[in-house]
């Protein structure tokens, strides 16, 4: 019986869909070990509920990272974009699956 190869993405995406925030931050450490590489903000956007949950007082931190990250990381970012993302990063906290659907429409 084969084993699956072992795929630190995916089980990055696992531990946030099951809300396992010590085993994602795990992932993504690994993930992010060579140098040079960087999560990727997709993945970066999907720890954010867990910790605004889990880790209240890290969040504001996690998510003005985020948002400078997708502000460098854009082609032409727009202030109006931007200020939209921070109001929904704000919101993240209190409506999840709210801000989310904001962000990721934002985001393309």
């Amino acid at each position: 019986m084969s084993q699956a190869p072992y795929r630190p993405v995916r089980e990055l995406e696992r531990a946030i869909e099951r809300g396992e925030l010590d085993f994602a931050l795990a992932y993504a450490k690994e993930l992010t070990r060579q140098p040079g590489r960087r999560l990727d903000l997709r993945l970066a956007l999907g720890l954010l509920p867990l910790i605004a949950d889990q880790q209240p007082d890290a969040y504001d931190a996690w998510a003005l990272r985020w948002l400078e990250r997708w502000i460098l990381e854009r082609r032409r970012p727009t202030i109006d974009t931007a200020a939209e993302l921070a109001r929904a990063l704000a919101e993240l906290p209190r409506d999840p699956p709210a801000a989310l659907a904001i962000i990721r429409a934002s985001c393309g």
